[in-house]
């Protein structure tokens, strides 16, 4: 998500490539997205989780179990409470992460070409 959000961003405005600052902005940004969208995926089973571990002290409420009584107590939005304060707080994480490592990254001057990995196998001519 955090590629797709950082092109999606310099398609609109590729002017913003030409400056440190402002390419760090973007990557702060789309680090906000990203967390974000990480957090919308991961809310259900996270509130799933929570409500089992609530309601199933001594007993043995499973996950299947725990997610029925959920949804038929609360409805679907159930799954999805807490939603907007774990997104601001993913999106601030999130994106503080990538911002750091582009920082970081930046001052060392390391680009994408030197993080990418090769394996080079090297055979003996006498095979």
């Amino acid at each position: 998500a955090f590629e797709r959000a950082s092109e999606a961003i310099f398609a609109v405005r590729p002017e913003l490539r030409e400056a440190t600052f402002t390419a760090l902005g973007v990557t702060l940004i789309a680090g906000g997205i990203s967390g974000t969208i990480s957090s919308v995926v991961s809310q259900p089973a996270d509130s799933v989780l929570t409500y089992v571990a609530k309601q199933s002290a001594g007993g043995s409420l499973g996950i299947i179990g725990g997610a029925k009584m959920m949804v038929e107590e609360g409805g679907v939005s159930s799954l999805f409470r807490g939603l907007g304060s774990r997104s601001i707080w993913a999106g601030c994480i999130i994106g503080g992460q990538f911002l750091l490592y582009d920082v970081f990254r930046a001052f060392f001057g390391i680009s994408g070409d030197d993080l990418n990995q090769v394996l080079e196998v090297v055979l003996p001519k006498n095979m």
